[in-house]
């Protein structure tokens, strides 16, 4: 398989169904009793997405709304605030985050709210510390069982943090908060095996101004806003099995007069599948081009393959392993550098060592390629993490990250980060 020999074999969900079916009914209940239902061996659970009934947390019923509520904080440890071996500053560092939601349960149409919080106060160099929120809602209107519209809205508090290869390129050494409203319209039809996808997505973003080493630096030049539009369709091969092809077409206009020549129109083209091909193995793939040209004459377009990719593997019920990998254009908040091609992938193993032990690791890649200056940035980030539930309100949550800058050219220099977490988490 994937350009190899597939070797047919009987998958081990198959089997559990096939063993359970044979069984007469009190051995089957028995079985459930235990804890493993019909839910646990379909095709497409994985670790991470399958109820685990003994330790979800179930929420408070309202009517016909479901809400639902969390919080954590915890201590943790980062080597390398600056992300620069030649400077570098530790510190250790308090988090917390809390999570809102209240959404429908109706057998039809569907409505909601939500809210999310996330900061970190770090002990001595306060001048790092951050605050992120966001807040929205969402309605969605069912015209039939394969035909619906839905609205979003969601505003974010957000920010760029100091190791990111463009603040640290355009200069900043400390966080860059921003803010940014989004609204988004999609629909959804299907006729027969053809499936009809169409989607309006708006986004500001509105940049604070930072001030790194006593000097204030202008960071609302970059203030912009985005249009995108897309279209997609797909076409049902069988139960799991699609064909889908999607334009995208990008406006980003920017705010300041004398950043106009900013302004960029992009399109993008995208062909590929999704595909279940055993219960085991599953993809998403889309390969295509993408271009973005600019206001000003001067700027050079980019221009290059697009690609956006998805592998599960589960091998076995108890471990799901993941594969994902994008190549896209994205905005820069350089003054000299206006935009730059992005390469991203990785993979991660998530494993059950029991029903409430949830292990995972994680490695992704980060190439970032400007063309005007022509620099480049590889940065790699290794995670390991365990998640111990308590019972369903109160879990656990300890990680590891490292992150190495490999390659960078420009006189930016490489280096490595520690990060420690340790973190409670009580639940609704």
């Amino acid at each position: 398989m994937f350009g190899g020999k597939m070797v047919k074999r009987v998958p081990a969900w198959a089997v559990a169904v096939a063993v359970l079916g044979l069984q007469p009914a009190s051995e089957a209940m028995a079985q459930s009793a235990t804890g493993i239902t019909r839910q646990d061996i379909e095709r497409g659970v994985t670790v991470a997405s399958r109820q685990r009934r003994d330790y979800d947390p179930l929420g408070v019923r309202l009517g016909g709304f479901t809400l639902n509520a969390a919080v954590d904080a915890g201590p943790g440890y980062d080597s390398n605030l600056l992300g620069n071996n030649r400077n570098k500053i530790s510190d250790g560092f308090m988090d917390e985050a809390a999570s809102v939601s209240l959404d429908s349960n109706w057998t039809r149409h569907a409505a909601g709210v939500s809210g999310n919080m996330d900061a970190r106060q770090y002990f001595k160099e306060s001048a790092f510390n951050w605050v992120d929120w966001d807040l929205g809602g969402y309605g969605r209107y069912d015209v039939n069982a394969l035909t619906n519209v839905e609205a979003r809205y969601r505003h974010y508090r957000d920010h760029l943090d100091v190791f990111n290869f463009d603040v640290q390129s355009a200069g900043f050494r400390r966080p860059v908060p921003f803010d940014s409203d989004e609204f988004q319209v999609s629909g959804t039809t299907q006729f027969s095996r053809v499936g009809l996808l169409g989607t309006v997505f708006y986004r500001t973003y509105r940049y604070e101004n930072v001030v790194s080493d006593g000097v204030q630096n202008q960071v609302t030049f970059n203030n912009f806003d985005t249009l995108i539009g897309s279209v997609g369709t797909s076409y049902a091969f069988s139960q799991g099995r699609f064909a889908n092809l999607v334009l995208r077409l990008q406006d980003i206009s920017y705010q300041q007069q004398e950043a106009r020549g900013r302004d960029s129109f992009t399109w993008q083209l995208l062909g590929g599948f999704t595909y279940d091909f055993d219960g085991v193995w599953q993809a998403r793939i889309a390969l295509g081009w993408q271009e973005r040209s600019y206001r000003d004459a001067n700027l050079k377009s980019l221009s290059g393959p697009a690609a956006e990719g998805q592998v599960t593997w589960a091998p076995t019920l108890l471990t799901t392993v993941r594969f994902n990998v994008t190549r896209s254009i994205e905005e820069s908040i350089r003054q000299d550098s206006v935009s730059f091609i992005r390469t991203a992938g990785g993979m991660g193993v998530d494993h059950e060592l029991r029903r409430n032990v949830i292990l995972s690791g994680d490695f992704r890649a980060d190439y970032r390629e400007y063309e005007r200056p022509s620099q480049t940035a590889l940065d790699g980030i290794f995670t390991v993490g365990t998640r111990y539930l308590v019972n369903r309100s109160v879990s656990l949550i300890g990680t590891y990250s490292y992150s190495r800058r490999f390659e960078a050219s420009g006189g930016f220099p490489e280096y490595d980060r520690n990060l420690f977490q340790v973190r409670v988490r009580v639940a609704l």
